[in-house]
């Protein structure tokens, strides 16, 4: 689909000096069925996006010095709020789009704030020297400064630009749509025979009779619930059945339904969370985290990492890492023995524990403890007991 196409029949509908009222009909027609399939093209695009910039805007971004989770002015900028003017769910939802819509996205960093630019020039000219940025758009404002490499966060998907598959997949739909659509009307619409005498054709004002009945007298007759059609002397209306079988909207459904599956196919997403349908939700979560967030996410932070931190200071444990378990929902009784057994082993404390629940934390030493069964030993005791019990006996 293209836009330019899109200008040039709308400026064709409203040139109405130089056509017809047939071609401006069709027109019109013509230019209905471009606005549905552009707006289908970007409802299939953004159900997509928005699942996955939902997700991405729900997981933490935890900031690590010599390998400890530490909260600082750093974890605040990513989680929090980026700049004056945004939070950080706006934020990632707009880095997200950007990223599937332009198949890149730039993030740059000015007075110590984070900002998604809209639109960038790319210089890759330069196989051996720094690449650079330029015309650089934020919120409609160009800046002059020309940005390096190493000065910004550069981000670009490995595979071709995703929106113009999406789009090439929709506006074929689109057309499908649009043509079951009509076959819809035709199918469940009303036709008849107007049978027109030669006494009426004789009449001095036949044109405009005909035209007054044909265009508003049967309007408003077909588009009534309840309604009686007046006839004149010398016509007589003949209504023809329906013998072919009328269509509902299940098939345009069906259709449209289709679409969207094959949209979220092209970013990775299982049918069952574009279309809402429940039947094996979880295992498309775990595939939707598997095979679209996490690769996104190792994309964002290996950017942000080896542009933020020297790779000594990466090397000694400062890093910035997402944490995608705060995307799924957790009911606590569903999960209540698995809580029994990650503390009773020793793997985590409660704190963390109810951190990860998205519970308080407990201001008390023994709450940061980790605690373990007396089930558990090492497998040296266990073997000096046997030994022992096997000398007794």
């Amino acid at each position: 689909m293209k836009v330019v196409d899109w200008f040039l029949d709308l400026g064709k509908l409203f040139d109405k000096n130089s056509k017809t009222d047939k071609q401006r009909a069709q027109l019109e027609i013509d230019f209905s069925n471009l606005v549905t399939e552009i707006r289908i093209c970007e409802l299939a695009f953004n159900m997509a996006v928005n699942r996955i910039a939902s997700a991405i805007a729900k997981c933490e971004i935890r900031t690590h010095v010599k390998n400890k989770n530490v909260r600082k002015d750093e974890w605040y900028k990513w989680n929090v709020r980026p700049n004056p003017n945004q939070n950080a769910t706006n934020f990632w939802m707009k880095f997200v789009n950007q990223l599937y819509r332009d198949n890149e996205a730039l993030i740059i960093k000015i007075n110590d704030n984070y900002y998604v630019a809209d639109s960038f020039v790319y210089d890759d000219s330069q196989a051996f020297n720094e690449h650079t940025f330029s015309s650089i758009t934020i919120n409609d404002l160009t800046l002059d400064k020309n940005f390096k490499m190493s000065e910004v966060f550069y981000f670009k998907q490995s595979n071709e630009r995703i929106k113009a598959l999406t789009d090439n997949i929709c506006e074929l739909y689109g057309k499908l749509i649009n043509t079951a659509f009509s076959n819809y009307k035709i199918s469940n619409g009303s036709k008849g025979i107007l049978k027109i005498d030669q006494f009426a054709e004789q009449q001095d004002d036949f044109e405009e009779v005909l035209k007054k009945m044909m265009n508003d007298d049967f309007k408003t007759f077909f588009n009534s619930t309840n309604a009686v059609m007046p006839m004149y002397q010398g016509y007589e209306y003949e209504s023809l059945p329906n013998n072919g079988k009328a269509t509902d909207t299940r098939d345009i459904r069906k259709m449209f339904d289709d679409e969207m599956e094959i949209t979220a196919m092209a970013f990775g997403i299982s049918k069952q969370l574009i279309l809402g349908e429940v039947a094996d939700t979880s295992k498309a979560v775990e595939d939707f985290l598997t095979f679209v967030i996490e690769p996104l996410t190792e994309l964002i932070s290996d950017e942000i990492n080896g542009k933020n931190y020297l790779r000594s200071e990466v090397i000694l444990g400062n890093y910035i890492d997402f944490d995608t378990s705060k995307m799924k929902h957790i009911d606590l009784f569903d999960v209540s023995q698995s809580i029994d057994k990650l503390i009773s082993c020793g793997c985590f404390t409660i704190n963390e524990i109810r951190t990860r629940l998205g519970q308080e934390r407990i201001e008390e030493k023994w709450a940061d403890r980790l605690f373990i069964t007396k089930n558990y030993a090492p497998i040296e005791s266990a073997l000096e007991q046997m030994k022992g019990g096997n000398g007794d006996g």
